[in-house]
């Protein structure tokens, strides 16, 4: 019993309208009939039920479908009966005389158990639960086997008799019994409700606070419907049935129960669209059939005005509704997957500041009806929409964190006159989720860009070097060599001691510019990592290094199998860190380190030198060691004290994939 039962109580409580006004205007109704009340529950709960089809608030979806269907069903077999001599007319009778009773007694003593979540309440409530339900039972079946003339409201329909009429129902023990039971069910459940509601902080209390005003006033206009006669006992009864749908709405659209705001736009803007349809149907047959006559074509014109007009009609409608239930034009999913695409089809950084951020602030103003929003990262960035929002602000200004993935990314502030209310600030948190996404979106793509930026320096600074090393040591060797060789050739045959001469000094010369050639491949890569691998290349290093004042030494653990990428990078870090340390720090003792930890290559190089000064410069070679790491999603650090410094490098295992791709963006 869920959306199903919702929609037989609408169908059935409708039904049962159109009926009693058929019998109105035969002069068929009986006084007090109760329609209204059997209607407004009918429509009322029944809405409630099939709204909730979609959430998880499975004990209100059925109780409220009880509570509509037997409204609804109750007041279609009462109409139905007083049709004339109708089919089944005694049994419609009888079921109407009694079955709205379920309804009645399951808002005041069952319902109130169950909200607002719909679950099953504590176990110190059960007992009064399950009260509740035997209060329903007992209730309903007195009603069933009371006379129909010693009823509140004496019904009398022709010779119709309660079929299962007893005097038992009508004595004064059972009836006090029943009614004292009636009395306790509902206090107690009233009482849970209320001891929910004490318990609970926060959203969860404005959402309580509603729905226990909304059953005590249920329970008032019950209560002031007995102290009047016929006539206004049934508006007020049927008033009666109205504030609990009511204080669901509200705890819906202002306090964010069930989620399920969009389901309630679009039961609106369906609803509203419905009516209006009607309408303008029957006022074109009505127009029609007035001007041209008995016109057989009049319903054929009017479907088709209808059908022109249902469309843009629910465009607006919708729109209206949007704007008035979530803020904006558009349902909160639609306007979240606008700004998804807005971040996929972004292709730089400044694209991202000037329109995906601007969009994510307009988006949180309008949702939250406020008069200005503003971004802030902690890179800086600023986007702003609305108002705009003084630094040291604090009145009607609310500020959320932005962050990501447990990382701060910036900060989200709105700004409303009065500040924002329990369940605006459930929406604000909502938003600012997506908002933290799309700022962690926007940081990336910027540090990408940095880091784009940085390696294009490295780069060029590198070939600037190499031009420097061929231009300024290469070039005037060879040029020099180029001189002696051509001296030689011109010494003539009959000396040839003097080209012997200028030959023996050309070949130290030679050999020192070849060696000087191999340098520069070693420094583009080191020969020895393919021919003996990092392990023994580190170990080489250090032992070049090492001076009369400074030793060096290497500690390598057993590694894996490293990707070229991986063991250049850590080759040239360790190469600087230590070429550093011999040259600047004054360190005695200079230890390398290197290790498999955690599925990455972790390198440490520590000297006992006097550390760097207070503001150390920033210079290529720490920026080359930290860009070397970062390239391949690894992090660089240093310490440095009055005992030393000590660099520290992590760099992740690449995947042969990822390794390969690095391999391709090294040689381009």
């Amino acid at each position: 019993m869920g959306a199903v039962g919702g929609v037989v109580a609408v169908a059935a409580g409708l039904l049962g309208g159109l009926l009693h006004a058929v019998n109105a205007a035969s002069d068929r109704v009986h006084t007090p009939s109760f329609w209204f009340m059997g209607l407004s529950t009918a429509v009322a709960y029944g809405a409630v039920s099939v709204m909730l089809r979609r959430s998880d608030a499975v004990w209100i979806r059925r109780v409220t479908a009880v509570i509509g269907a037997t409204s609804g069903v109750a007041l279609l077999a009462m109409e139905w009966a007083w049709l004339g001599d109708v089919a089944l007319a005694g049994f419609a009778l009888w079921l109407g005389t009694w079955l709205w009773v379920v309804a009645y007694v399951a808002i005041l003593t069952v319902l109130p158990h169950v909200l607002p979540h719909g679950q099953l309440t504590a176990s110190r409530w059960r007992p009064a639960f399950w009260l509740s339900v035997a209060t329903l039972v007992v209730a309903s079946a007195m009603w069933a086997m009371t006379p129909y003339d010693q009823q509140d409201f004496s019904v009398q329909l022709r010779d119709l008799v309660n079929p299962i009429g007893s005097p038992l129902a009508t004595h004064p023990a059972p009836v006090i019994a029943v009614g004292a039971l009636l009395v306790l069910s509902t206090g107690l459940a009233i009482a849970s409700l209320a001891a929910r509601w004490r318990r609970s902080t926060g959203v969860s209390r404005q959402q309580l606070k509603w729905l226990l005003l909304g059953v005590t006033a249920t329970l008032a206009l019950a209560g002031l419907a007995r102290l009047f006669p016929a006539g206004p006992t049934e508006v007020i009864a049927g008033l009666a049935m109205l504030p609990v749908p009511l204080a669901l709405a509200v705890a819906v659209l202002r306090h964010g129960l069930w989620e399920i705001d969009t389901v309630i736009s679009r039961s609106i803007t369906y609803t509203a669209l419905s009516v209006a349809v009607i309408l303008i149907y029957l006022t074109a047959v009505w127009l029609l059939g007035s001007t041209v006559g008995d016109w057989i074509g009049a319903p054929v014109v009017a479907t088709a005005l209808a059908a022109l007009v249902a469309l843009p009609l629910h465009a607006q409608l919708q729109r209206w509704v949007n704007l008035r239930v979530h803020g904006d034009v558009e349902e909160p999913h639609v306007a979240l997957a606008r700004l998804g695409e807005r971040l996929a089809a972004a292709s730089d950084p400044q694209e991202l500041s000037t329109k995906v951020l601007p969009a994510v602030v307009e988006q949180v103003t309008r949702s939250l009806r406020a008069s200005g929003a503003e971004l802030t990262l902690v890179n800086g960035t600023v986007a702003s929409f609305g108002t705009p929002i003084e630094a040291d602000a604090t009145d009607g200004v609310t500020r959320v964190p932005l962050t990501y993935g447990g990382v701060p990314s910036g900060e989200l502030a709105v700004h409303r006159p009065g500040g924002l209310d329990a369940s605006d600030r459930l929406v604000l948190d909502r938003l600012a989720t997506q908002a933290g996404v799309a700022a962690h979106t926007v940081m990336l793509a910027h540090e990408v860009q940095r880091a784009r930026e940085a390696i294009v320096v490295a780069r060029e600074e590198e070939r600037r070097q190499l031009r420097r090393d061929l231009h300024d040591d290469i070039g005037p060797a060879l040029a020099a060599l180029a001189l002696q060789a051509e001296a030689a050739l011109s010494v003539p045959s009959a000396d040839p001691d003097v080209a012997s001469g200028l030959i023996a000094r050309l070949v130290p010369r030679l050999n020192a510019t070849v060696a000087d050639l191999r340098a520069l491949v070693h420094d583009l890569r080191p020969p020895n990592l393919d021919e003996f691998g990092l392990a023994a290349s580190v170990h080489d290093l250090a032992s070049h290094l090492t001076t009369p004042d400074a030793l060096v030494t290497a500690e390598v653990a057993a590694l894996p199998e490293l990707s070229a990428a991986l063991d250049v990078a850590a080759y040239r870090i360790v190469s600087e860190a230590v070429t550093n340390a011999v040259r600047h720090s004054g360190a005695s003792v200079i230890a390398i380190r290197l290790a498999f930890e955690d599925n990455a290559l972790a390198i440490t190089v520590v000297d006992d030198g006097g550390g760097l000064p207070a503001v150390p410069a920033n210079g290529f070679g720490l920026t080359s060691m930290r860009l070397r790491a970062e390239e391949l999603g690894g992090q660089l650090s240093l310490t440095t004290g009055a005992s030393g410094t000590q660099v520290t490098a992590r760099i992740p295992l690449l995947s042969p994939a990822r390794a390969g791709a690095q391999q391709v963006a090294s040689l381009s």
